[in-house]
């Protein structure tokens, strides 16, 4: 048979006790964690997270795991768990419902906090070259009847939009259309490869590729400016 004690602070029956009071009122003492300053900026062109000098696509699951870093319990806490529940507010305005658990004496505690935070926005170094008009490589969609441009134009898109995830530069800063195609500047030498190599075998047709010298590196290796197209009847 068990007797509950007596809290001599708070006068409750209870057998959670730390040291000579019960955890209620311990807890009303006791800070069990805090959370540190949330720097995080987030670029206002393509959406893409900048944490701690690490470059990511835009996650509210990557927020929290900030969060969590931030928080900081004290050493008396053993085994220790962080739960982290965002809510959004706006664009920018976050609210991160902080939980956290552990063991003190063998008796379980848990807090929980509120923390209000704001994005900060930028500009990616990827994006500010693409809004000037920065392209290491020409895209040439040509259609010969015209039909097919939107077409071409429509799967060029859907791959560097997969492209972009990996790389940012991997979009367009300038799109031109004609009669019977299109032009995309395209950021990334890579992806204006990987686009007009699937393209080609899509459509069963040779790619044709040319290069232009456009100056030298500081190493003294000449610097070219590539053209893909791809033709289709």
């Amino acid at each position: 048979m068990s007797f509950a004690k007596f809290c001599p602070r708070c006068g409750k029956d209870t057998n959670s006790f730390i040291g000579n009071i019960c955890t209620d009122c311990f807890l009303q003492d006791k800070k069990i964690f805090e959370v540190g300053k949330i720097s995080i900026f987030v670029c206002k062109f393509c959406n893409r997270l900048f944490i701690s000098n690490n470059e990511v696509a835009f996650s509210e699951e990557v927020i929290g795991e900030e969060v969590a870093s931030k928080t900081t319990v004290i050493p008396e806490l053993g085994e220790p768990k962080i739960f982290v529940e965002l809510i959004k507010r706006t664009d920018l305005d976050y609210e991160a419902i902080v939980n956290v658990k552990g063991l003190i004496n063998d008796t379980l505690v848990e807090q929980t906090k509120i923390v209000h935070f704001q994005l900060k926005e930028t500009r990616c170094d990827a994006c500010m070259k693409l809004n000037s008009d920065y392209r290491e490589a020409i895209l040439q969609l040509r259609s010969v009847s015209g039909k097919n441009k939107d077409e071409l134009m429509r799967i060029a898109e859907e791959v560097l939009k997969k492209e972009n995830v990996k790389n940012p530069l991997s979009g367009t800063s300038k799109i031109i259309e004609m009669k019977n195609g299109y032009d995309l500047w395209i950021g990334s030498k890579k992806a204006a490869v990987k686009v007009s190599r699937y393209l080609s075998k899509l459509y069963k047709v040779k790619l044709i590729v040319s290069k232009k010298l456009i100056g030298e590196e500081k190493s003294g290796q000449r610097k070219y400016r590539f053209t893909f197209c791809v033709k289709i009847d």
